[in-house]
This record gives C-alpha cells, structure tokens and sequence, in this order.
C-alpha cells in the first residue's frame, strides 16, 4: 500500500519538472550518505550518496543520485548555490550560477558572506531521523522513501488531500489515453 503511495507521489514530481533558483534565489545544496549498520558492527555497507538541493524562499526541496543530474537539469541558471567546501562542488561557477561557501571545520555562517548549509542540513536531520524510525530502508527502495519525504515536507497538513488529487488526475489521463 505505501509502495503504490510513493509510486504515485513519484508520478506527481516526474510531471512537475520542478526547477529551483532562477536570478536572486538562493539554494543550499549537500551531500549526504545513507548507510544501515547497526551499531557499526557487522559486515560494511557500500555507501549510497544522495544529493539534496533546498530553495530557500519556496521550501521546495530535489534529491539526486548524482550532482550534475540536479544541478544542471533542476536548478536555473542565475541562481546562487550555496554549499560546504566538498570538492566535487569546486566547479558550480561554470555552470551559470554564483557559488558561495562554507568552511565547515571553522565557521558554520561564512563571515564575508553570511553564506550557511544550516536549512539544507536540517533537512538531511529530518530524513534520516525518520529512515530511523523506520529501521533503516531497502537500498532499492531509497529513492521512493526519498519522494515520500518530499511529499510530506511540502504538503504538510494536505498529505491526504493532494494524495487523492494526484489519484483523481492519474485516472483521468489513463482514461483520456483509453477514450482515443
């Protein structure tokens, strides 16, 4: 039941083709590792990587398997990212957008700047506190856990509500594509 939940949440945001920024946006970006190993004890675990990207103004929130996937296909050029110091982020400014830093092993709040991770951070709390709560989650079925997160952190109070709506719209355009 709640496979075919996320399926359909999933169905909504492949639709949506949201994009974040755009010219004086900001979006916070990071990295974050999900790993299940009980009391680190018991054989090693590869590492699964997820990237997360959080606009600040909308609260609208995109997770990636890769880096460039979201930046190049989700966030519009102008916009300015903001990130830790990972190298794999050295590279942003060629991608149309300005890039701001955060020297995490001395400051969290960049003195110059103000630039800080603290929202995108927070967010990766929430996500993983739940994976917790609900023992961890099957390598193959992050993804989906992921989309039901965002579901959830955006519709807060209309879960139920825009659940159904998204169920109503699927069905009508299964059934225009059988009216043909």
């Amino acid at each position: 039941y709640r496979n075919v939940c996320r399926d359909i949440c999933g169905e909504y945001y492949v639709a949506q083709n949201i994009k974040l920024g755009g010219p004086n946006r900001i979006v916070e970006i990071h990295e974050s590792a999900f790993v299940r190993r009980k009391y680190n004890v018991g054989h090693r675990v590869k590492t699964q990587w997820v990237f997360g990207a959080l606009e600040r103004d909308t609260r609208c929130v995109l997770v990636a398997d890769t880096l460039l996937e979201i930046i190049q296909e989700r966030i519009l050029p102008g916009t300015t990212i903001i990130s830790d110091l990972w190298r794999s982020y050295n590279t942003l400014n060629q991608l149309g957008c300005r890039h701001l830093t955060v020297n995490h092993s001395i400051n969290f709040v960049d003195p110059v700047t103000f630039a800080t991770t603290n929202h995108i951070e927070c967010l990766w709390k929430h996500v993983k506190n739940r994976n917790k709560r609900e023992n961890g989650t099957a390598r193959n079925l992050l993804q989906s856990h992921l989309i039901e997160f965002m579901w959830c952190y955006e519709f807060k109070a209309e879960i139920f509500g825009k659940l159904l709506e998204q169920i109503r719209h699927l069905i009508s355009m299964r059934l225009k594509h059988y009216r043909v």
